[in-house]
């Protein structure tokens, strides 16, 4: 092989990208053998390997090889064409929800506006990490925009689309993919979402007792972890009354229908799957919470809507049967604004937190009963709830010894 010619090789069937001796590049595609048994190939040439490999996609989808193809990427494809072919085939179609793929869709906004016009075969790393840049400076009405996770998640989705590109020949390199790239810093100081403190749920609960449709789903949250989408798409029927066991098999989502352009054109409350897989478990809850939610089926039929079938949710309003997520958020933080415990805003994941913290909070716990109790797959995020009640415990720890400390003479 002639030094001149440098080639990259690809897998059986896509091609490759070499040098040729006049100093262009050559992308060249296998296209099988002919009956005589010789082998047929197709070259496109161009000044650099990205014009090559751009001429050599353009030829595939015009002669058939990429019928599945709606729209034609290179690297003199516009960002917004990038994009929108991105959100087409490569989320739509990936199975995520549909509340999934409306969130993506809304992170990946930022990116499209800051690139309008451009070709996308000319966004390098330098450009990309200056617009995370902007992003983490950006100021709105005194305050800045976009939190860590806010950055974290665009930057995940934005590689996710360059790595697709490389892997299906739109582009050569991916410019995120090189030790240039820099991982966005946030200035915006996000609120971290904590267990409630013991006089603060005690206030809380006094005040929602007083609410007949209220305080009940918040009873069982508290109790048992269950997230506010499990609780609200609980049944009667998931509940063993003898054994003291609640069944989660089920959460509420949204079912949402999108325009061609990814954007959300109307969106319904459906009962689906749990948020994972592990989401699908059984919690053993204590005998005053069956004798509770005993009672609430005798009462729910005469402070609300609420029907007793085993096919029928448990939590109903004083006006349907059932609630929806963004429903129940508004009533309850509505209640407790009014309720003068000096809450203006409770956001139900919190109790959540809290329930899985007093149960971390047990001598003999671990981090396993807790993954158990929340349904999470992955230790890591029920560690931190251990965690955090090890550092209040250690502080504590240092309190009583220096109290201790003061009555040791030597």
């Amino acid at each position: 092989m002639s030094k001149s010619k440098k080639i990259v090789r690809r897998s059986n069937g896509e091609g490759s990208v070499y040098r040729m001796k006049d100093g262009r590049y050559g992308a060249a595609y296998s296209l099988g053998k002919d009956e005589g048994g010789k082998r047929l190939r197709h070259v496109e040439t161009g000044k650099t390997e990205q014009e090559a490999l751009d001429k050599m996609h353009l030829w595939l989808s015009k002669n058939g090889y990429l019928e599945e193809e709606k729209v034609v990427i290179n690297g003199q494809t516009t960002v917004e064409e990038f994009v929108e072919e991105f959100k087409k085939y490569g989320l739509k179609d990936s199975g995520i929800s549909d509340v999934t793929y409306d969130n993506y869709c809304n992170m990946l906004r930022p990116f499209a506006s800051a690139f309008t016009g451009r070709r996308i075969g000319e966004i390098d790393t330098d450009e990309i990490n200056k617009f995370f840049a902007r992003m983490s400076n950006e100021i709105i009405n005194g305050h800045y925009q976009y939190g860590q996770t806010s950055l974290n998640r665009t930057a995940y989705l934005v590689g996710r689309m360059f790595k697709r590109a490389v892997r299906k020949k739109y582009l050569l390199h991916n410019p995120m993919d090189n030790g240039e790239f820099k991982k966005p810093k946030a200035k915006k100081v996000s609120k971290e979402i904590t267990a409630l403190a013991t006089d603060e749920l005690s206030e809380i609960m006094s005040a929602l007792k007083q609410h007949d449709t209220i305080y009940p789903v918040v009873n069982v949250m508290i109790h048992t972890g269950m997230r506010t989408q499990e609780a609200l798409a609980l049944k009667w029927g998931d509940i063993d009354f003898e054994s003291a066991c609640i069944s989660i098999s089920r959460a509420l989502t949204k079912k949402m229908v999108f325009d061609e352009h990814g954007n959300r054109t109307s969106a319904e409350t459906v009962v689906g799957l749990p948020k994972t897989k592990a989401g699908t478990r059984e919690i053993l809850v204590p005998d005053s919470l069956i004798e509770y939610l005993m009672e609430w089926r005798k009462k729910a039929p005469t402070v609300s809507k609420t029907k007793t079938s085993d096919e029928d949710f448990v939590f109903g309003t004083v006006k349907g049967p059932s609630w929806t997520c963004d429903g129940f958020r508004t009533a309850l933080n509505r209640y407790l604004k009014k309720s003068g415990t000096g809450v203006d805003r409770l956001r139900p994941h919190r109790l959540r937190h809290t329930a899985a913290t007093l149960l971390s909070n047990q001598p003999d716990a671990t981090v396993f009963h807790v993954m158990q109790l929340l349904g999470h797959e992955d230790s890591r995020m029920a560690q931190k709830y251990v965690d955090k009640q090890r550092e209040e415990r250690a502080k504590k720890n240092k309190e009583m010894l220096e109290q201790i400390s003061k009555g040791l003479v030597f």
